[in-house]
């Protein structure tokens, strides 16, 4: 269990096992369905959106300054943030823009995913690239399992994989659209970035809603 405890454990029992219901009993997805709707939560409050992608990418470079682990500092928490927002949005529940900061209420487990992450996917690349691209994707969930299920770092990163490892090509495309999505931005003088980065990130929000649920 977390160290932190700020969530109904009502809800956090009820994404716990939902989770392991559908590592046995499966489930569907709709790829296209997750980028429609997570355009539709970045349309909600764009400009909140946007003004936190633009702190977003000024914390990320003043991070970099730091020597070895900068940037895995900050990048956990200010991630979850988008989640947390959007969740926010989804359920009609009030928030304000310091919401986004939330993230860094999951600051250890967060950073422990973001050092073990990296490092076991990097290894994952160097080795023999595939499990690299593996590991990648099928953490994708992790964060949200850490912030709405308050686990470990390590029962979030395990979470995901079992989870997405049932319909990992799935995902393997909605990773590829994404990214083209993110491509199409930064084209865009990196401007069209602080659009693409929030959207995707309630894309991924709206596909953990759908499959695992946050009620």
């Amino acid at each position: 269990m977390s160290v932190i405890k700020h969530q109904d454990m009502e809800v956090i029992q009820k994404v716990r096992d939902r989770a392991q219901e559908l590592f046995t009993q499966g489930y569907n997805t709709d790829i296209s369905e997750y980028i429609r709707q997570g355009y539709k939560i970045f349309q909600k409050d764009i400009g909140s959106f946007v003004g936190y992608t633009l702190l977003f990418f000024l914390i990320s470079a003043v991070s970099n300054t730091i020597p070895f682990f900068g940037p895995v500092l900050v990048s956990g928490p200010l991630t979850a943030g988008y989640f947390i927002v959007a969740r926010k949005i989804r359920k009609g529940q009030p928030y304000e823009f310091g919401t986004f900061f939330k993230g860094f209420d999951f600051f250890i487990p967060l950073l422990l995913y973001s050092l073990i992450g990296g490092i076991l996917t990097a290894a994952g690349f160097i080795a023999l690239v595939i499990p690299g691209i593996y590991l990648a994707v099928a953490w994708m969930f992790s964060i949200l399992f850490i912030v709405f299920g308050e686990m470990e770092f390590w029962d979030g990163m395990e979470f995901s994989r079992k989870l997405i490892s049932k319909k990992w090509w799935n995902f393997f495309g909605l990773v590829i659209l994404l990214l083209l999505i993110n491509l199409a931005g930064a084209m865009a003088l990196l401007v069209g970035l602080i659009f693409t980065v929030p959207i995707s990130c309630c894309a991924i929000y709206a596909a953990f809603e759908d499959i695992v649920g946050t009620e």
